[in-house]
């Protein structure tokens, strides 16, 4: 197992994103280096449809990210996003779309709206496009 660790600002600031597209699920990247996160990308949910309960990082978005961080020496550590209404679990669809086996994936519950649960996975798959995989729980640390 290993860690995943994220300064105090930036998980205040996960938060305040996802609370802005609540009771939409809200999304975002963390960049950073062997998962000790430095930088925050909150971006757009943009899912055509069932926003309430699905998540598409606004491709332009991640795409800036991503080459911002090559570009300074850093990587894509972890996806985030916000289940509104179910535990911070990776849901079927979830394991469906986890298209990066190296990445975290954070997912944050607002089931109670004012406890939001935190919690990191690694979606291990066989086939990165693939339709199953293991969830494996990972240790998070907020620093």
């Amino acid at each position: 197992m290993s860690m995943l660790v994220i300064p105090a600002q930036i998980y205040k600031e996960i938060i305040e994103h996802l609370r802005r597209w609540y009771p939409d699920e809200g999304c975002g990247l963390l960049g950073g280096k062997a998962g000790l996160v430095s930088h925050h990308y909150p971006t757009e949910n943009v899912e055509p449809e069932n926003k309430y309960k699905r998540y598409l990082i606004n491709p332009r978005q991640q795409m800036e990210a991503e080459e911002e961080l090559d570009s300074i020496g850093l990587e894509l550590v972890a996806i985030y996003h916000s289940h509104t209404h179910t535990p911070a679990y990776p849901s079927p669809t979830d394991v469906r779309t986890a298209y990066y086996p190296d990445s975290y994936y954070v997912l944050v519950s607002f089931a109670e709206p004012d406890n939001p649960v935190i919690h990191a996975y690694k979606i291990v798959k066989p086939d990165p496009w693939g339709e199953s995989g293991e969830i494996v729980g990972q240790e998070l640390q907020i620093l």
